[in-house]
């Protein structure tokens, strides 16, 4: 049995991915967050407790932290949003107000960090997690050298 939505439904239907992507964003920069207070928390650690070992255990807290968002950055991108966003091109074109042709955003690859005439907003959190397991690598240095 082919049924058609009504206007009614494929609005509601649309929302409802918007929800999901708004919630997805969120997500990923929320793991950013908790990655960026793992760091703060790091600095904190080393000038208060003051011994190697605790300053090695936190920078290796953060790189995994930050490992995990940049994972979920990635993930977030390459399976949810670009998925949500065919759903709303698709019942946007159903509505009449897109183009089947309106592009999607693009796939990203941990590498994309370097290249630095890209830029969207799932990069920009790629980079910030980037940039942490480099000062969590920068803290061990510094407390080896140091």
């Amino acid at each position: 049995m082919d049924r058609k939505l009504s206007n009614e439904n494929l609005i509601q239907l649309m929302g409802f991915q918007w929800q999901d992507h708004i919630q997805t964003r969120s997500q990923t920069w929320k793991a950013l967050e908790i990655a960026a207070l793992f760091a703060v928390a790091l600095v904190g650690l080393d000038w208060q407790v003051d011994k190697p070992l605790v300053t090695y255990f936190s920078a290796g807290l953060l790189f995994i932290v930050a490992q995990f968002g940049a994972s979920i950055t990635i993930r977030h991108r390459n399976s949810v949003e670009i998925n949500k966003f065919k759903i709303i091109r698709e019942l946007g074109v159903e509505l009449g107000t897109n183009d089947a042709k309106l592009p999607l955003p693009d796939e990203i690859r941990w590498y994309h960090i370097f290249k630095v005439w890209k830029s969207n907003t799932s990069l920009f959190l790629l980079r910030m997690h980037f940039i942490l397991q480099l000062f969590a690598i920068g803290m061990v240095v510094n407390r080896v050298m140091g």
